[in-house]
């Protein structure tokens, strides 16, 4: 900017930057094309999804995690169009050659644009708050809420910065696609709108390399949700993103002349600058890779405590102790050769190991779910019988799930922190043929430890026999040596009827 401002006094440096920012503040704000979506879009999919599909199904924990899924949804928006598609306009228009020619204090521009996107941030999650604890019925703390707004405000900065080095690289006509091949995808990719961590290990493994993941995990800390990753690794992998895309954004623009930091002095400070800009350069990179490298693990403090709870397992002195990881629970006992696990022929719904299925409800976390299973005759490719489970899903509890599950590793009369696990590390897939209502259901495997949500498989039952596979190794979160229960049933609220033949591990 010109240096005409240096013979102001203090108090009109302030009032310029407050100027300014009140500006930018005002011309966003009197943008429907910017305002309007940027504010309404987080509230109409957290509607659709926190609330319709969440809380109004009996699914609360959904809610929860939408809150601080949208909440970040409504973070990068100020930040990559407020950013990337203005100041692509301003400078191919010459508005930023102008103000450049202004008495404007150093970084002005840059100040007002960040405030801007900041108020933007914090009216969207307040807005946010205020539907989740009213429809969505989100128990929130005013503390936790607090925390939630903070982590929002100031987690725009990174997608600050990407929107700065956007708008330094191209056009204004292309810029407002080039942003939106970055937001979608990233909110997606990210576990933005839904978590990835079920779905698929290779989404959940490629997960720390967006910034809009590691800001979910912050938000979900704030509210008291699940997360992965450390505190510490997403602030770095935030925080390296932020240094590296400014740097890279202002040594862009400076090339192309614009000098949004004040002019550049000479002589010997022009090497000064380079050393620093690439030793700042350099630590963002490490920063951003410390992050990715830790941003998806189990929580540390989590694994303790498995640790000592597991330590009173009744069958812990036939499981193997694992050498790669001294500090969790112990392996399970090696899972038998045989692949077979029941086909109901016999009129049982007893396993070739462990306890055989058994149909288990809610009712023990304050659900109020019912569930009941039967042998019926008839069974898939003409077999003499199959398993029937029926019941219906209630909406007492935040996250229902019934199902008839299988222990492989336990004793009858045996209390659940004292049951042993199964070490299924060289089985790849469970198999099982299904028909049913042509409803939805889940294959649920249990860990002694669930970190986050756990690992689960979709499939639908319809009315004829299908082939259900299941690929344990591709199950994100799982962990095959320590196996606890696998589950099949019903999460969605309702009536539901179903029934499984020929179930195998192998």
């Amino acid at each position: 900017m010109s240096a005409g401002y240096s013979h102001m006094s203090q108090s009109r440096v302030i009032a310029a930057y407050v100027g300014d920012i009140r500006f930018e503040l005002v011309k966003m704000l009197r943008t429907p094309a910017f305002a309007v979506p940027t504010l309404l879009f987080p509230l109409m999919f957290y509607t659709l999804f926190g609330v319709f599909m969440g809380a109004q199904r009996g699914n609360g924990t959904f809610a929860l995690y939408a809150l601080a899924g949208y909440g970040v949804f409504g973070t990068m928006a100020p930040g990559l169009f407020g950013f990337g598609v203005s100041l692509a306009f301003e400078r191919e228009l010459g508005t930023l050659t102008y103000r450049q020619a202004l008495p404007m204090p150093a970084g002005s521009y840059l100040l007002a644009r960040m405030a801007t996107a900041m108020v933007f941030v914090a009216i969207s999650t307040t807005m946010l708050l205020a539907l989740a604890a009213t429809a969505g019925h989100v128990p929130i703390s005013i503390g936790q809420a607090l925390h939630l707004l903070v982590v929002n405000v100031i987690g725009v900065l990174p997608f600050c910065a990407i929107g700065l080095f956007v708008g330094s690289l191209v056009s204004g006509q292309a810029a407002p696609a080039v942003v939106n091949m970055i937001y979608l995808p990233m909110a997606f990719l990210s576990g933005v709108w839904f978590p990835i961590e079920g779905m698929s290990k290779v989404l959940h493994q490629l997960a720390p390399l967006w910034p809009a993941h590691h800001l979910v995990q912050l938000g979900l800390g704030a509210v008291g949700a699940p997360t992965v990753g450390s505190t510490a690794n997403h602030v770095a992998a935030l925080t390296g993103v932020t240094v590296l895309f400014y740097i890279l954004a202002m040594r862009r623009l400076s090339n192309r002349g614009f000098k949004l930091m004040g002019p550049t002095q000479g002589g010997s400070a022009m090497p000064l600058r380079r050393v620093v800009s690439m030793g700042l350069m350099g630590i963002a990179i490490g920063l951003v890779i410390t992050g990715v490298m830790g941003g998806a693990a189990p929580q540390a403090k989590a694994d303790a405590a498995a640790t000592s709870k597991d330590a009173t397992d009744g069958n812990s002195a036939t499981a193997a102790t694992d050498a790669a990881a001294p500090s969790g629970p112990p392996v399970g006992v090696a899972a038998p050769d045989t692949v077979l696990l029941a086909d109901f022929d016999s009129g049982s719904a007893r396993t070739s190991y462990g306890l055989g299925f058994d149909s288990r409800d809610d009712k023990d976390r304050g659900g109020n779910s019912t569930i009941s299973q039967k042998l019926v005759e008839g069974g898939a490719a003409n077999s003499r019988g199959a398993l029937e489970v029926t019941g219906n899903v209630g909406t007492a509890l935040p996250y229902p799930f019934v199902g008839a599950s299988f222990l492989p590793n336990g004793t009858e009369n045996t209390a659940w922190d004292q049951l042993g696990t199964m070490d299924y590390s060289n089985k790849k897939t469970l198999s099982f043929f299904a028909r049913g209502d042509g409803h939805t259901y889940t294959v649920v495997v249990l860990n002694p430890v669930i970190q986050g949500i756990p690992a689960m498989y979709g499939f639908v039952a319809g009315p004829e026999w299908t082939e259900v596979r299941v690929p344990l190794q591709d199950l994100a979160g799982l962990d095959l040596k320590r196996v606890k229960l696998i589950s099949i049933g019903a999460n969605t609220p309702g009536p539901f009827s179903f029934a499984i033949d020929d179930v195998r591990i192998e």
